[in-house]
């Protein structure tokens, strides 16, 4: 055998060996059918609907107590999952890892891909995913048997993925954007634009939205892939869309938040904020919130476009907030979790942690998830709930 055959082989078996070692502490889900009905409490994609308006209807009132949390020295990706009992997230450095709510332990971790920038997204039991690094780029992953109904080796890819009908799509770093068959992983089609896709695409009634990192924006229709507008901004734009009740609101680095038309791409308002704009915004009954890198959290009228409020924190917002009933959540790279009155802005609470908060905040099960910079994942609860389970 020659040298050079037997460094492969031994190479080969290397990785799959690690690969083994590092998915061993991975255990199978236990969800039950009505667990993955889209009916239920779960919150099964990025920002809670292929809208993103990233909403709830209820809250977690403070003062808050920490009830566990575990480390992680990697960032998870835009913000946690939850389906069942179960609160999932993936991190940067290719890892899944998720917990029993009720427990609040860990039930399993390990990884799954080389890396990741984006989240992945929830259909019935499976976990479809798109990761920026590796051959298999694109993949699904049943969470009952943690064994993969397929992957596919696609460019490297720089979305999250979004599903509808029974498709899948993904936008990569060689401006692609990818239509997969959401059963098997096969080509449906494919287009190229004009630059490198990012963020957490958007959907509303089979129109698929995705941004460039050059300014475009992308209507396509999600049977056929034709680009019915696209619409160019000329800043660069790290955030994704988000759908609104009449509009289609997205920032831009140069600070301006847009509202568009989702039928034709045309520019309703826009709003000069004042710092560059890398989150996704939020909204929920005519009012849009969002953050930026001049240390500031916006509410304006969907409408119009008029500033509402504002809140100055001591450092950058770049995560989407989490819309409560009456409150609105968010951390900034000042190390404090915000929690405000969503309709004046007025600071009702602040609990500051070791580093800055990277991930958008989860509510699930009346209890808050997130993640502090390469460092701890955190599960809240209200105080009193927590200092009378402890009794």
């Amino acid at each position: 055998m020659h040298s050079k055959s037997l460094i492969k082989i031994v190479l080969l078996i290397l990785f799959t060996a690690t690969l083994i070692w590092q998915c061993s502490g991975l255990v199978r889900f236990k969800i039950t059918d009505q667990d993955m009905q889209t009916s239920t409490d779960g919150w099964f994609t990025a920002y809670g609907s292929n809208l993103r308006q990233n909403t709830i209807d209820t809250d977690v009132l403070p003062p808050y107590q920490n009830s566990w949390s575990k480390r992680y020295k990697s960032v998870v990706t835009d913000q946690p999952l939850a389906i069942g009992s179960y609160v999932l997230f993936t991190l940067q450095n290719g890892m899944l890892a998720y917990f029993d709510v009720e427990l609040g332990q860990m039930v399993g971790d390990g990884r799954i891909a080389p890396g990741f920038l984006h989240s992945g997204t929830i259909n019935g039991n499976v976990l479809y995913y798109a990761a920026n690094l590796g051959r298999e780029t694109v993949a699904a992953l049943e969470l009952t048997t943690l064994k993969r109904k397929w992957e596919s080796s696609l460019p490297t890819m720089n979305t999250s993925p979004v599903s509808w009908d029974k498709y899948i799509y993904v936008g990569t770093e060689n401006n692609q954007i990818f239509c997969l068959n959401r059963n098997s992983g096969e080509k449906v089609w494919s287009i190229p634009v004009k630059a490198t896709l990012f963020g957490v695409p958007a959907e509303a009634d089979g129109k698929i939205y995705f941004t460039d990192v050059k300014g475009n924006i992308y209507c396509l229709s999600g049977k056929t892939g034709n680009i019915i507008w696209e619409k160019n901004l000329a800043e660069n734009i790290y955030s994704g869309p988000v759908i609104g009740d009449k509009y289609l609101f997205i920032g831009s680095t140069s600070g301006l938040l847009y509202a568009l038309k989702p039928a034709t791409g045309e520019i309703a308002w826009s709003y000069e904020s004042g710092g560059s704009i890398y989150g996704h915004a939020a909204y929920k009954n005519g009012t849009v919130y969002f953050g930026n890198n001049a240390h500031l959290m916006q509410a304006l009228d969907a409408e119009s476009g008029q500033k509402i409020w504002e809140f100055k924190t001591k450092g950058i917002n770049n995560t989407a907030p989490l819309i409560g009933k009456d409150l609105l959540y968010f951390g900034s790279w000042d190390k404090y979790f915000y929690v405000l009155d969503r309709f004046n802005g007025n600071l009702i609470y602040r609990q500051e942690f070791k580093r800055a908060i990277k991930s958008s905040p989860l509510i699930y099960r009346d209890k808050i998830y997130f993640q502090t910079a390469n460092d701890h994942f955190y599960c809240l609860e209200n105080q009193k709930i927590v200092l009378k389970t402890d009794e």
